[in-house]
């Protein structure tokens, strides 16, 4: 394993979500007073970036900042979130005149803030879906344009994502954008709609499956892939009355017909096209509505798969990444088909938190019994793998001598210090030291110091201010780094854009800030004002602005995911 791959390892196996949990947990453990002044401080911060940020020359900088302040500020001060969202949008159009001669360079701008517009039109649907609708309007490239091959549909696939999104608040504008979409042709995110309508609302499922089966009767379902399959994911995944009975019937002979069409009846199953295979898997149910009509495709009948997993209402799956305790456990009332999966998600996050007598408190109150005694025996294996004795702890000493390298070495003191922290601080604060040694003695470069950046994380998870310490040697090095790439932009990479450090994440140094920015919240969780020094260090401001607002975000808003930390998106949030 290369010593890069090990930090990713590092990272996504044995940090996963518990750390973002336990940072969490770090602000909302200290007295409710002392909370509330630390998200008045991160208000306060948010309000200064905002001051800030037009006087950024990088269009690009000014909508990726503004974006993420629109969103922060809404619940605090909603005027001006919607002042900010509008120079968002006059920004992004902007940006979809690029007017730069070469095509990569003009091609990569128009994938940037298409990016920038997509996320941006999530945050604002969170809180008003009609005003979404519009910066989506406002904000739709022009037509003259030529856009990459990656954005040709987009259009149809930012309208159903947002319909999915709002489904809960207004499914009446998602039903209403559901259908312009299907206007447009068959987007593979119209499966992803027509799943969230059927949590929240009957009628519109109803509505959207008729207007469904009603187009596909004019479609050629062997050429046309989103045909074929929004057809089979209806077949595989709805029974009336989730549809209507004569609808379902109207698609079962659809498909019926489409096979007889095209080879299914055929003797040779050799000459027989791929979609034979793929209806057959619905000859049961097509067998139950057509009969006699349906023997030819009998030879195609094949075990049904398993009906696809139903997309999870977006409220769910937000809660369930990002959400607290106390939220996660009231849906399971509300969604009583997904009430184990909540139960066992309210009771990994009191785990991760440290709190033991909760988790246990979680388990015992799940109605099923067989689900309830996995879930306590789970909570006593977790105990046991985290008991820190002496017999454990030397164990552990001679595991480690019999590594073949520091690689290794560092890998396991990462992992059983994660383990054992919850139950024995000291000695997993003692496992790290070793980590910090192996670390020190490095070859010095991009893994040793995204290692630092590991070990950091992890001394702040354990309440430790070496975490700030092992920051505060690395912020030099990052400032040095950033000259040195701005020195050769355009050598490789185009690390700045008007001037401005772009954050698209460029190269290996901008994979790296990016990280380090998406996860400042982190130590906010720990040490505020500390934080918000560190970020004043950065020497570019565009950087600062960016770190300070990440800042403020750990605080308000969802904790960072440390499993993510280096494997940033390319264009991050």
């Amino acid at each position: 394993m290369s010593y890069r791959n090990f930090l990713i390892s590092v990272t996504a196996m044995v940090l996963l979500i518990s750390f973002s949990a336990q940072s969490q947990q770090s602000l909302r453990g200290v007295e409710e007073q002392e909370a509330a002044a630390v998200r008045k401080k991160a208000i306060a911060l948010l309000e200064s970036v905002a001051t800030q940020v037009d006087g950024l020359r990088s269009g690009e900088n000014r909508a990726r900042i503004g974006s993420n302040l629109g969103a922060l500020l809404w619940t605090h001060d909603e005027k001006r979130a919607r002042i900010i969202f509008a120079a968002v949008e006059q920004d992004i159009k902007a940006g979809f005149h690029d007017d730069d001669t070469d095509l990569e360079t003009r091609n990569h701008t128009l994938l940037v803030f298409w990016h920038l517009r997509r996320v941006t039109l999530e945050r604002i649907a969170k809180h008003d879906p009609e005003f979404a609708l519009e910066f989506l309007r406002t904000t739709q490239p022009p037509s003259h344009i030529q856009l990459p091959y990656q954005l040709q549909d987009s259009e149809k696939s930012l309208e159903l994502r947002l319909a999915s999104q709002i489904v809960a608040k207004n499914p009446g504008l998602a039903l209403k954008l559901g259908r312009q979409s299907l206007a447009k042709g068959f987007a593979p995110e119209l499966s992803t709609s027509l799943s969230q309508m059927r949590w929240k609302d009957k009628e519109a499922t109803l509505s959207l499956s008729e207007a469904i089966v009603s187009k596909l009767k004019s479609a050629n379902l062997a050429q046309d892939h989103g045909a074929i399959d929004i057809a089979l994911y209806i077949a595989h995944s709805f029974r009336p009355p989730e549809v209507d009975e004569q609808v379902y019937r109207e698609l079962m002979g659809l498909l019926l017909a489409s096979a007889l069409a095209n080879g299914c009846r055929e003797e040779d199953p050799d000459s027989a096209p791929y979609l034979c295979y793929r209806i057959g898997s619905v000859f049961s149910r097509i067998e139950a509505y057509h009969g006699p009509r349906a023997a030819p495709l009998r030879r195609w009948s094949r075990d049904e798969p398993r009906e696809p997993v139903r997309e999870l209402p977006t409220q769910v799956r937000e809660t369930i990444e990002n959400g607290t305790i106390d939220e996660t456990l009231p849906l399971a009332v509300k969604y009583p088909d997904l009430q184990q999966q909540l139960f066992w998600r309210a009771m990994m996050k009191a785990q991760a938190s440290g709190d033991i007598t909760r988790a246990r408190k979680i388990a015992s109150e799940i109605p099923d019994e067989e689900q309830r005694r996995y879930m306590l025996a789970q909570i006593d294996r977790d105990q046991d793998a985290r008991s820190a004795d002496a017999a454990k702890l030397s164990a552990i000493q001679q595991e480690l001598s019999s590594l073949p390298n520091n690689d290794e070495r560092i890998q396991f003191l990462f992992e059983k210090a994660f383990y054992i922290g919850g139950n024995d601080r000291k000695a997993a604060l003692g496992l790290l030291g070793q980590a910090g040694q192996l670390l020190d003695a490095a070859k010095p470069g991009q893994a040793q110091i995204e290692g630092q950046i590991v070990l950091a994380m992890m001394y702040c998870s354990l309440k430790s201010d070496r975490g700030f310490s092992v920051m505060e040697s690395l912020i030099p090095k990052f400032n040095e780094l950033v000259a040195a790439s701005a020195t050769l932009d355009g050598y490789g990479h185009d690390y700045l854009r008007d001037g401005e450090w772009n954050m698209s994440g460029e190269g290996e140094v901008g994979r790296l800030l990016n990280a380090v920015a998406e996860n400042a919240g982190f130590f906010a969780a720990q040490d505020f004002d500390r934080s918000v020094d560190l970020a004043g260090q950065m020497e570019r401001p565009e950087l600062r602005l960016m770190a300070k607002l990440k800042i403020a975000q750990g605080v308000l808003a969802s904790q960072p995911n440390p499993a993510r930390m280096f494997q940033a998106p390319a264009f991050p949030h």
